[in-house]
């Protein structure tokens, strides 16, 4: 009889597609449920040892010269027993495979019988520690690529792993005869660096998909060939922001209303986050979704709750290798690749004609993108988080676009620019166009003994967090300006006078026009701020 806990069997699936054949049971009743499942599959030599310490070591013989073991652990201190061996395994380079049984999480810290905080527990001597929570929502990606992820870098970096497996009781868990199938996924990532038959193999499955698509999020200027990229959208699809691509094409109002016939069934992920966040609620809901990641490091990233394999290699050489492979060849467009083009001009059209006479963040973007690209001098150009970077890939095209989205906060926005324009004193100006919030917060960035003219500030000032605006399920809240949205009345030339920034304001568009053409003409040797007011 099997128990019926779906990610314990998915565990065992996974151990046997990484080739572990060999585990360790030390008893105990909340890992009885592994145990048990462990042993009716058949699949596995199981060696019971009853004492932990000197189970961790028998494991560490086990993967001696071998496939990496496995060693099961039920709830409590049993786990720590086993560290003496795991430090011993991390040093001699041995894989080792420790998988603790433990108590949901409402009973840790609650003076419930053998508790403890597993997970974590032996952080210093493993390679990568995971937890299979009972987290809100479907889990079987995440436990899935959580698993993938431990026992892979058992595999490559040759050192121990650990799986912390919060369980229901033996006797709250059903039993049946025979398992009904669990849905599992092998994610593949080559143990060093892919080769070029391997990006050459991948090219060669995405273009055998009906729906193929690349995603290139966040991306060093220096990695992306945008040439190169350039033949890559002659043959597939590919959704691309200024963060990682000088040519993007804006999509970010394509996605909500998009037909089902424009979802991909392949994604080829390269780079960092999109500013586009309905991408990855979209494109998780697609069922048989295919992704595969480019990382140099292997990491397992993938916003889309899918992930089949990992190339590892840089940017930069998948672009150009794959630009070389296929730019010779016969250029044949299906339906989906054709809807996406017609989607990409219409949503063009659609923002270059809004009403230019209304002094608006969009207006003034789009007007200080235009004389951007007017001007023959080569700059830096940093946006702020919310509104401010969504208007750059609506309308920034031809630079290179900087933002803090590692994690997306509002804060240190100017200060990066500041220090980005001290590097590039004498050289390019930087200019730095963020919000009224991201401004006010990160004032100090102006109280910095180390700048000078070249650095240009353009401030969006609607007097609070426009992008709570157009949040879902706030138009109700009867304070969402003032608790919310930050609602306030403050403007920026007290912050300038004291710090010896010359500072320009804008009210109507002509001022807006006035303003921005100073900002990229002007000879100072101070830095320039240019207020807008909504």
């Amino acid at each position: 009889m099997f128990y019926k806990e779906d990610k314990v069997n998915m565990l065992i699936g996974l151990l046997k597609e990484y080739n572990v054949e060999n585990v360790v049971l030390c008893p105990g009743s909340r890992n009885a449920i592994i145990a048990n499942n462990l042993l009716e599959d058949d699949s596995f030599n199981c060696f019971p040892v009853t004492d932990e310490r000197s189970a961790g070591f028998f494991a560490l013989g086990l993967s001696i010269g071998m496939n990496p073991s496995a060693i099961v652990v039920t709830s409590g201190s049993a786990l720590l027993n086993v560290a003496p061996a795991i430090v011993e395994a991390y040093y001699q380079k041995v894989p080792v495979i420790v998988i603790s049984a433990d108590r949901p999480q409402e009973e840790i810290g609650q003076n419930v019988g053998q508790t403890m905080r597993q997970y974590g527990a032996l952080d210093n001597f493993v390679v990568c520690s995971v937890n299979l929570t009972d987290a809100m929502g479907d889990n079987t990606y995440y436990h899935n690529r959580l698993i993938c992820e431990a026992l892979a870098k058992s595999d490559e970096y040759k050192r121990p792993v650990h799986i912390n497996v919060p369980l229901p009781s033996p006797a709250e868990c059903e039993q049946v005869e025979n398992l009904p199938p669990i849905p599992y996924n092998y994610i593949s990532v080559p143990e060093a660096d892919c080769s070029v038959d391997d990006i050459k193999c991948v090219v060669d499955e995405m273009l055998s998909a009906r729906r193929p698509m690349i995603v290139l999020g966040q991306e060093s200027a220096s990695q992306v060939l945008h040439d190169e990229l350039d033949v890559l959208k002659k043959y597939v699809v590919v959704l691309s922001e200024p963060l990682g691509d000088i040519y993007a094409r804006p999509y970010a109002g394509i996605i909500d209303s998009m037909p089902d016939s424009m979802l991909p069934d392949f994604i080829l992920y390269i780079g960092g986050t999109t500013v586009c966040r309905s991408i990855n609620s979209r494109f998780a809901s697609i069922p048989d979704l295919k992704v595969w990641r480019v990382d140099k490091s292997g990491e397992f990233t993938s916003p889309f709750r899918r992930l089949d394999g990992v190339l590892r290699c840089y940017a930069y050489d998948f672009i150009q290798i794959a630009s070389n492979y296929l730019k010779n060849r016969l250029v044949v467009h299906s339906t989906f690749y054709e809807e996406w083009q017609e989607a990409f001009a219409n949503e063009i059209q659609r923002l270059m004609s809004i009403d230019e006479n209304v002094l608006t963040a969009a207006t003034t973007v789009k007007y200080f993108e235009e004389q951007l690209e007017d001007m023959d001098y080569d700059c830096k150009v940093h946006y702020g988080n919310s509104t401010a970077v969504r208007l750059a890939c609506q309308y920034a095209s031809g630079h290179a676009v900087y933002c803090n989205r590692g994690i997306n906060g509002i804060e240190g926005s100017l200060s990066t620019a500041a220090g980005h324009a001290v590097i590039c004193e004498g050289m390019q100006n930087v200019f730095c166009v963020l919000g009224d919030l991201s401004f006010f917060y990160d004032q100090n960035a102006l109280w910095n003994s180390n700048l000078s003219g070249n650095l240009r500030i353009i401030i969006l000032n609607d007097h609070h967090g426009g992008i709570f605006d157009n949040v879902k399920g706030l138009e109700n809240c009867a304070e969402r300006d003032r608790f919310i949205a930050g609602r306030h009345s403050a403007d920026a030339r007290g912050i300038c006078t004291q710090n010896d920034i010359g500072y320009l304001s804008a009210k109507t568009v002509e001022e807006m026009h006035l303003g921005i053409v100073t900002l990229l003409t002007a000879e100072t040797e101070r830095p320039m701020v240019l207020e807008v007011v909504f």
